[in-house]
């Protein structure tokens, strides 16, 4: 790489040590056009090719300046709310204490911010679904809420809470 920079900087040199000792001659032909050559002719000036007028650099600054900020358009969610399970809804026995929470959420998630599931003050899932599914609840009372939060962790709507009961067999001790 080295060998051919030196090779393009001799090639320049040697081209504009070409140009500068080169004459320029005009002339004009029968009908007065006028004809620019190399070699001298019936009737031809000497013309002095004078250097090229050079603007300097303008020097540019490290950093560029930021761009002003736009203001972003005001933007809030309008509505949030649990659609399953129902407020006061009964798992039975049989469902083991696993439950699918749905939620509405108007307008949808910005790209920045998340969904939060919480179980009685407990953060349980986190995501950008209004899906979540819980698996294995204890036996008794849950109440469930959805939470969207920017990145900053600043609540910007809450669902309504709701409440479900979950039943589970349990063996009663008998007395001996």
């Amino acid at each position: 790489m080295e060998r051919a920079m030196k090779f393009l900087l001799l090639l320049l040199c040697v081209v504009s040590a070409q140009v500068l000792a080169t004459e320029v001659y005009i002339s004009r032909d029968a009908d007065g056009n006028v004809t620019f050559s190399d070699k001298p002719g019936a009737n031809a000036q000497r013309h002095e090719v004078r250097e090229l007028p050079s603007i300097p650099a303008v020097r540019i600054p490290d950093s560029a300046p930021q761009p002003a900020k736009v203001n972003e358009p005001s933007f809030s969610y309008t509505s949030l709310s649990i659609i399953t399970p129902v407020d006061g809804q009964q798992l039975p026995i049989g469902q083991a204490g696993n439950v699918d929470v749905s939620g509405v959420l108007s307008p949808g998630l910005r790209e920045s911010d998340s969904l939060l599931l919480i179980r009685n003050g407990t953060v349980m899932r986190q995501g950008r679904q209004t899906s979540f599914q819980l698996q294995n609840l204890e036996r008794g009372e849950h109440t469930l809420q959805m939470v969207v939060r920017d990145p900053a962790g600043k609540t910007l709507i809450s669902s309504n809470a709701v409440t479900i009961f979950v039943q589970r067999a349990s063996v009663l001790r008998r007395a001996p």
